[in-house]
């Protein structure tokens, strides 16, 4: 996290704490606390790499 922490509500769990900024799917900025932002960053890392894992498959013809 690049951003210095601000007290604000979560977007996710709600609770009124220090949040960061995020970007959302939507690519609209959101403030998410430590353990959301942590498990938001988790899933989309998670989606990307089997994005690309998939991609691959489909370029090379492997299956798994």
């Amino acid at each position: 996290m690049a951003t210095n922490p601000v007290t604000a509500q979560c977007h996710h769990c709600q609770a009124e704490t220090q949040t960061y900024p995020y970007h959302g799917p939507d690519l609209k900025r959101m403030q998410l606390c430590k353990p959301c932002y942590d498990t938001y960053l988790a899933k989309e890392m998670v989606s990307y790499w089997k994005d690309h894992i998939a991609e691959e498959q489909r370029r090379t013809g492997a299956s798994s």
